[in-house]
């Protein structure tokens, strides 16, 4: 597994009369309880953060008791260097547990240091440190500071400092501790000094820090990094990740040429910072407008996750960019952009074995049982989603929306219906749920709109009409423009009939399709007879203006 912030893995520092041996077994048996069999330790426990200049941060842990002994834990970071000091007493015994067997949730970047100890006869005392590079995160003239996980054993008081550089001008109403419980304000904002302090109580043991500050800077020194169609502007501290970005997509491109049957001309990349807020609420975005859509921003918070996750969120980008080049339009049909983006990003994700991605597949099918108990089969509500329209509860729109494409895909080949799907529509502009279903009927071979109906939707079946809706597109596209009004008219009549796509008004429809279809086959002979008969009514008016009769 490559996780992004990986340096190299090392064990903490051993007590000096510990065999290497011995060491190994107690690691290879953390499992199981330590040897050494003591009493919890209550003590107090202080966490200092230490930022520079580009965001990169040293953590500072000091645990203290006045026990004589005991046992407890602190989380470490699982994938880079962190080193321990003893500062007065002796560690008895130690090993490495998993998060998720110490603090009940699983995160793959920490683990817990078990450790009992004996005192000096007054303290006991340890000292670990590590650097976190990605903990303050800044695009120039913003910067938000989100810390590594925070935990320790409750029961155990918590002072909290975090250090600023004095380029950095602190927002005094962005500064936060996240707690298991509540949330925690600061005791101490020194502005002078750039320290912000938290005390937080016994209760609480699991917590994150989030500070949001601007810069003196007032813009970030940036490169531009091309790479085939893709053009990615970012901050020269995050060359890294923007050039990690553009090899995957280079690496998907073809795929998704593939899939979707289009080219794409040009595509241009971008970080934000998201407000103190949202945080990881908005993994990524592209603008919409009438006319075309805008660059695709990714969310630099999300450098900070495991490998695939970011991956997610920047192929979601690019396909919705895909889907505007097919026709697709994201402003009547933002569910089917969102779901297919979604969809779509998470198997290709997948199928490279990405571990972010199976993270997110999980994820998103634990969201999709929670939205089933709230509306069961009834998902009409995604109609309503628009770029103007954005629900409170967005993330059960997300999981709906994905829902759906999923299962639609599930019975009929996964990604290759789609690639049908995306064959169907060249050249064609989709606009509304019934075009849509009706091409996804062409694609399945079997009516859609029938399964999005049973899932709330309200579209009329054209797939039920295939052979005269067909037909009669066919005809009214072949129609040449100096054919007007005639042809404009069988446009809006052809409308019409598919609104009238229901068994209850079969009849209207069948008389609407042929409508259409006649007037498409006798558009230049109707009017060639209008313009026939208007130029014999203009010579009729200007003989009579003469007085000829």
């Amino acid at each position: 597994m490559r996780i992004i912030d990986v340096a190299i893995h090392i064990f903490c520092k051993r007590p000096r009369y510990l065999s290497f041996f011995l060491v190994s077994i107690l690691i290879v048996t953390c499992g199981s309880p330590l040897l050494y069999v003591s009493s919890q330790a209550a003590g107090r426990i202080t966490y200092e953060f230490v930022i520079d200049d580009d965001g990169s941060t040293l953590v500072n842990i000091l645990y203290r008791t006045d026990q004589d002994e005991g046992s407890t834990w602190i989380l470490v970071p699982k994938f880079s260097r962190w080193i321990n000091k003893t500062l007065r007493g002796s560690v008895i015994e130690w090993c490495l547990r998993s998060s998720y067997e110490t603090t009940g949730f699983s995160n793959p970047f920490y683990e817990a240091l078990f450790f009992s100890f004996r005192s000096d006869g007054e303290e006991f005392e340890i000292n670990i440190q590590y650097n976190h590079s990605l903990a303050a995160m800044i695009i120039e003239p913003n910067g938000l500071f989100f810390s590594p996980q925070i935990g320790f054993e409750k029961g155990s008081k918590a002072e909290i400092t975090v250090i600023l550089p004095s380029e950095f001008i602190i927002n005094r109403d962005e500064a936060i501790v996240l707690g298991s419980t509540s949330v925690y304000h600061p005791t101490l904002v020194d502005q002078d000094k750039n320290i912000i302090s938290f005390e937080i109580p016994e209760t609480e043991n699991l917590l994150r820090v989030e500070i949001g500050f601007r810069t003196k800077r007032q813009s970030a020194e940036t490169v531009e990094i091309r790479s085939g169609i893709f053009t990615f502007e970012t901050p020269t501290r995050y060359v890294e990740f923007a050039q990690r970005i553009l090899e995957f997509y280079n690496k998907t491109y073809d795929d998704l040429i593939d899939l979707f049957n289009v080219t794409l001309e040009s595509a241009r990349l971008l970080f934000f910072l998201p407000e103190f807020n949202l945080l990881l609420s908005i993994g990524g975005y592209v603008p919409f407008s009438s006319e075309r859509l805008g660059d695709i921003h990714i969310n630099i918070m999300y450098t900070r996750t495991i490998e695939g996750q970011i991956e997610v969120i920047a192929l979601h980008e690019l396909v919705h960019h895909f889907l505007w080049k097919s026709g697709i339009s994201p402003e009547k049909l933002l569910w089917f952009h969102e779901g297919m983006a979604e969809y779509i990003s998470i198997e290709i994700c997948s199928r490279m074995d990405y571990e972010g991605a199976i993270l997110l597949k999980q994820q998103i099918h634990t969201k999709i049982q929670q939205v089933k108990m709230l509306f069961g089969d009834d998902l009409g509500f995604l109609q309503r989603w628009t770029p103007r329209n954005n629900p409170q509860d967005v993330g059960n729109y997300y999981a709906a929306a994905y829902y759906i494409v999923s299962r639609l895909a599930e019975q009929r080949g996964g990604l290759n219906y789609y690639k049908r799907f995306f064959r169907m529509i060249k050249d064609e502009k989709i606009e509304d749920n019934a075009d849509l279903a009706y091409y996804l009927s062409l694609a399945a071979g079997e009516s859609i709109a029938v399964l999005l109906n049973r899932w709330g939707f309200n579209i009329p079946d054209l797939y039920s009409y295939s052979p005269l809706i067909s037909e009669a597109k066919s005809l009214i596209g072949n129609v040449s423009r100096l054919f007007e009004p005639f042809r404009s008219l069988a446009e809006a009549i052809f409308r019409v009939a598919e609104l009238n796509a229901k068994p209850e008004t079969e009849d209207r429809m069948t008389v609407c399709l042929v409508v259409a279809i006649l007037i498409a086959k006798l558009a230049p002979l109707l009017t060639l007879v209008t313009v026939a008969a208007l130029i014999y009514c203009s010579l009729l008016w200007l003989l009579k203006t003469k007085n000829v009769f």
